[in-house]
C-alpha cells in the first residue's frame, strides 16, 4: 500500500474519519473498562462511519462551532438511537481534535523520512559524479577558493541528513495522543480516567500522555519548525542553483522540460521556476510555522489562540511536502556545465589561487611578508590582464625561491583542492550509514 500524500492526510474527509476512530476507539476502551455498556461501544463502532454523516450539515455546523467535533457528536449520537448518550463520555473537542492531529502529524513524518531518504539518494549520485568537476567556491559573491561541484553538493547533503536524524528522532518519540476532559483534570470519569486515557492510546497506538498538552503546544511547534528547517535547507539549495544558473554564470541549469512557454514574452529565456516555487514554499512553511509559534501562546487552560494552529498546520505540512517533490524533480534533472565551471574559474587569470602561492613562498619568506607580495602581484595581474604566476615571475624576492616551473605547478586549481574529495567521500559514507538506499 501506497504512502498517503499529505494533502490526503489533511483531507477533510481524512480528518473526520480520524476523529470517527478516535470516538469509536474511547467507547471500546471505556467498554474494556466497564465505563460504559458493550453493547453501546459496539453500536458506536458499527455507526462510526462518514457514510453515516450528513457532509453539508456538518460543515455549517463546523463554522458556527470552530471545530468539527461537537457537530459530529451530535450527528453520530443521532444515528446510535439510544447508545449514542454513551458516545464522546468523558471527553471534550480538543482531545479529539488533538488526537487527531497526533495521528496525522506521526503519519506525515513517516512520508517525510521517505521523502529526504530519496533526495539523499539523489544528492548522493551527485556527489559521486562530479568528484573531478572543479568550479569557484563563492563568499560575498566573489570567488574564494576551487572546489568541486562534488564538494559543494556535498555540503548541502550533509545539511539533508541532519534533517533526517532530526525527523527519525520524532518518529521514535511520535506525538502523543490527548484525553483529559475540560480542564485536563479527568474529572467526568472519576477514578477510572486514567485507565481509560491508556487504554484508550493503547487502540490508538498513540503514546499516552502524563499529562494534557492542550495549552502548551511545544511538541506541536517543535515538529513544524523541522518543517520550516527542512524547507530552508532546501530553499538554499534552489537559490544557489538560481544564482548559478543565471546568464553571466551559467554553471547549472534547471531540468530542460522541452516546452516553449518558459517565457512568455522571450522566445530564449528559460527562467528558473522550479527554484522560485521551492523558494516560495519554504517561505510560506516559516511563515505557517511562525504562526504556530503564536499560537501557542494560549492563554491559562485554553484559549481562542488555538484556533491560529488549526489553520496552519495542514498547509504547512503540505508546502513542505511541495517543497521536497519539487527540489527531487530539480536535483534529479539538473543539469551541469563543467567546462563553463572551470572558465569562470580561469577568468581571474590565477587570483583564486592567491592562497597557494604565499603558503609556497610563506616558509620561506613568512606568511606576512609572502601575503603582501602575493597581495601587489594580484594587482598587477589585474591592471595588466596577465596570468598571476606571470605577474609573479617578473618579482626577484619571488623568483628567487619559486622557478618557473614551481609556479606553473602551483596555477593548477585541481592541486588546491585540499581534503575536499575525501570530506564528500566521509559524507557520503554517512549518508549510507543513515539512509540505506530507498528502494526504487
Amino acid at each position: 500500500m501506497r504512502p498517503r500524500r499529505i494533502a490526503e492526510i489533511f483531507a477533510e474527509q481524512s480528518t473526520l474519519q480520524a476523529y470517527l476512530q478516535i470516538e469509536a476507539a474511547l467507547a471500546q476502551a471505556e467498554a474494556d473498562l466497564g465505563v460504559i455498556p458493550k453493547d453501546a461501544a459496539q453500536k458506536i463502532c458499527h455507526y462510526a462511519r462518514l457514510d453515516m454523516l450528513d457532509m453539508p450539515r456538518l460543515r455549517a455546523q463546523a463554522q458556527r462551532s470552530g471545530y468539527a467535533v461537537a457537530p459530529l457528536v451530535r450527528q453520530l449520537t443521532e444515528v446510535c438511537g439510544d447508545y449514542g448518550h454513551f458516545l464522546h463520555w468523558g471527553a471534550t473537542t480538543q482531545d479529539v481534535v488533538n488526537t487527531g492531529l497526533a495521528l496525522q502529524v506521526n503519519e506525515v513524518f513517516r512520508a517525510v523520512l521517505g521523502d529526504l531518504s530519496r533526495l539523499t539518494d539523489i544528492l548522493v549520485d551527485k556527489v559521486q559524479a562530479h568528484r573531478d568537476t572543479v568550479m569557484a567556491a563563492r563568499t560575498f559573491g566573489g570567488h574564494a577558493l576551487p572546489i568541486t561541484f562534488s564538494f559543494k553538493a556535498s555540503v548541502w547533503l550533509a545539511s539533508v541528513l541532519r534533517h533526517v536524524e532530526r525527523v527519525k528522532s520524532l518518529i521514535e518519540h511520535p506525538l502523543e495522543g490527548e484525553f483529559a476532559g475540560v480542564a485536563g483534570t479527568l474529572a467526568s470519569l472519576g477514578k477510572e480516567g486514567l485507565a481509560v486515557r491508556k487504554r484508550l492510546m493503547e487502540l490508538l497506538a498513540l503514546p499516552e500522555p502524563v499529562i494534557t498538552w492542550a495549552s502548551m503546544r511545544d511538541d506541536v511547534y517543535e515538529r513544524m519548525s523541522v518543517l520550516a528547517g527542512i524547507t530552508n535547507t532546501l530553499a538554499k539549495i534552489a537559490q544557489d542553483i538560481a544564482e548559478l544558473s543565471s546568464t553571466e554564470i551559467g554553471e547549472l541549469a534547471e531540468p530542460n522540460t522541452g516546452g516553449k512557454d518558459t517565457s512568455s514574452t522571450l522566445p530564449y529565456k528559460s527562467n528558473p521556476i522550479l527554484c522560485a516555487q521551492i523558494t516560495a514554499a519554504a517561505a510560506l512553511v516559516a511563515q505557517y510555522t511562525a504562526t504556530a509559534l503564536y499560537a501557542g501562546r494560549q492563554r491559562q487552560e485554553r484559549s481562542g489562540e488555538g484556533l491560529l494552529e488549526i489553520q496552519v498546520i495542514a498547509p504547512a505540512c503540505v508546502e513542505a511536502e511541495n517543497c521536497i517533490s519539487r527540489s527531487m524533480v530539480l536535483l534529479v534533472g539538473l543539469q551541469v556545465f563543467p567546462d563553463r565551471m572551470r572558465a569562470n574559474l580561469d577568468a581571474t587569470h590565477g587570483i583564486i589561487l592567491a592562497e597557494r602561492f604565499m603558503m609556497a613562498l610563506a616558509p620561506r619568506l613568512g606568511r606576512l611578508r609572502s601575503h603582501d607580495l602575493v597581495h601587489d602581484a594580484c594587482r598587477v595581474a589585474v591592471e595588466r590582464n596577465v596570468d598571476l604566476r606571470t605577474a609573479l615571475r617578473d618579482i626577484p624576492e619571488v623568483a628567487n625561491h619559486l622557478s618557473p616551473e614551481t609556479l606553473d605547478s602551483l596555477a593548477d586549481p585541481m592541486g588546491y583542492l585540499g581534503s575536499g574529495n575525501e570530506i564528500s567521500e566521509a559524507v557520503v559514507n554517512h549518508a549510507r550509514r543513515c539512509v540505506p538506499r530507498a528502494e526504487s
